[in-house]
């Protein structure tokens, strides 16, 4: 895998700042990204236009949608039209995300990772404002992702700090969690968000009052559900049982080795 995303005859062809880098951002998935989900050699384009997809793998036909930018990726990342994006996810047809932060100064990749299309769920997804009266596509709305409410399991590094993560590795940590692509939108919702608290305890063995702690915290993500700690329970089962955590005596839990 080379990180260069330079190519002269691009620079030629286009003038915009922002046309070069979807070019050359294109071209580098199609002619250096792997799948990381089954490892194929190459991931293929879609024709423009496709709705929220811009590639897929024609082994294990994952698709994938593309953000990139020459800022790091931080808390929020802009994405399309809020009802579409909700429709997908629970219909259980979002496509795997990949975020690249790239130079353009050198026009390097800096940092890739992958968000694998189990982890978006609605909790990840904010609904922006609508657009007002006097815009193009007045009342149109749009939504963002929510990249804290994600979990250290659904941020894939693949480059980090032009540092290629080695693809068995990236291909691992896929499977650890393909589990949840059994799920529906609301189960995988509830596993990704009692996930993203364990994140939080900072140790390793933990006791059930430790989760019980983020229960308003869970309650602000499912304000129609009533059974906190019950829907808790079910989740550390979940969890259990997909050798993610252990149970070691009544009430105590233990984090198995992160990858």
């Amino acid at each position: 895998m080379q990180l260069s995303l330079y190519k002269n005859e691009i620079f030629n062809q286009y003038k915009s700042n922002s046309q070069i880098a979807r070019v050359l951002s294109e071209n580098w998935f199609h002619s250096e990204m792997y799948c990381p989900c089954c490892l194929n050699t190459n991931i293929e384009n879609y024709p423009n236009n496709q709705k929220a997809t811009d590639f897929f793998c024609s082994n294990c036909r994952n698709e994938f949608q593309t953000k990139c930018s020459n800022k790091k990726f931080t808390r929020k990342v802009l994405d399309g039209e809020f009802n579409t994006m909700m429709n997908f996810i629970n219909s259980n047809k979002s496509p795997n995300l990949f975020l690249m932060q790239y130079s353009n100064q050198d026009w390097f990749v800096k940092n890739l990772f992958l968000i694998p299309k189990f982890f978006i769920v609605p909790s990840i997804i904010e609904k922006r404002k609508p657009l007002s009266t006097d815009a193009r596509r007045a009342g149109w709305i749009g939504c963002n992702f929510l990249l804290d409410n994600l979990p250290e399991e659904g941020k894939i590094a693949i480059i980090k700090d032009e540092k290629i993560i080695e693809k068995e590795l990236v291909n691992k940590k896929w499977a650890r969690m393909i589990f949840l692509n059994n799920y529906n939108s609301s189960i995988r919702g509830w596993t990704s968000d009692v996930l993203k608290c364990i994140n939080k305890i900072s140790k390793e063995e933990f006791v059930i009052k430790d989760i019980y702690e983020f229960k308003n915290y869970l309650q602000r993500l499912h304000p129609n559900n009533k059974h906190i700690e019950a829907k808790i329970r079910q989740q550390l089962q979940i969890l259990r049982n997909n050798n993610l955590i252990e149970f070691t005596s009544k009430g105590v839990y233990k984090i198995k080795s992160r990858m």
